[in-house]
């Protein structure tokens, strides 16, 4: 498991070599909306809906709206989806994990980040799963027994699917995203991806139940 040092250690990295471009000359590629005020400029990001604010010359991340700090590999995703985003439009063609770049190498980690939790916090309780993802702006999908699409970035869709399972199978679980996925995210930060587009629905999840 990474250590807090690796993630500030990237994102030092990654900030390093954002100071070094204009924020506006982004704009186009990650669909991000350019700012400019007195003594800075930046962008407004959209991450799963909610709008984060990157701010240059410091390059810092923070929430718009919302007091709490960006958790750090929050940070990494938003700052790298900078950084990697080639501007490829969405092709609407989907593939799983397996199908990106070193898909297999990464496999056990995209397994243990995010289908895995996905699969155990809603495999049996498929209803749940639908409406935790409608409350969180999914968008229903016709496939497996529930899906849902989520816009984790601009260019950037998260699809989930659940199969409830019966007598003779277990329920299964599945994340799909758009073929153009890797020309966005080296396939570590995708597994990563996967994994905080699950974990917004688990801590959602327990906030539905808290109130049943």
């Amino acid at each position: 498991m990474p250590r807090i040092d690796d993630y500030k250690t990237a994102i030092a990295l990654a900030v390093a070599e954002l100071q070094q471009i204009n924020p506006q000359s982004l704009e186009a590629r990650t669909g991000a909306e350019y700012f400019a005020e007195e003594g800075a400029d930046g962008l407004l990001v959209p991450y799963f809906g909610q709008m984060r604010r990157i701010v240059w010359p410091e390059v810092r991340v923070s929430p718009v709206g919302d007091p709490r700090e960006i958790p750090l590999t929050e940070q990494i995703l938003i700052l790298h989806y900078l950084l990697r985003a080639s501007g490829e439009p969405l092709t609407g063609r989907t593939i799983d994990f397996r199908q990106v770049p070193e898909g297999g190498f990464y496999w056990s980690a995209f397994v243990s980040r995010a289908k895995k939790p996905l699969l155990e916090a809603f495999g049996h309780d498929l209803e749940l799963y639908a409406k935790v993802a409608q409350s969180l702006g999914g968008e229903p999908q016709p496939l497996g027994d529930a899906a849902a699409r989520f816009l984790a970035f601009p260019r950037v869709p998260v699809t989930h699917i659940l199969w409830g399972g019966d007598e003779e199978f277990p329920p299964e679980a599945n994340i799909l995203f758009d073929e153009t996925i890797s020309g966005y995210f080296p396939t570590e930060d995708i597994a990563a991806l996967a994994g905080a587009s699950v974990y917004r629905l688990m801590g959602a999840a327990y906030q539905f139940r808290a109130k049943a």
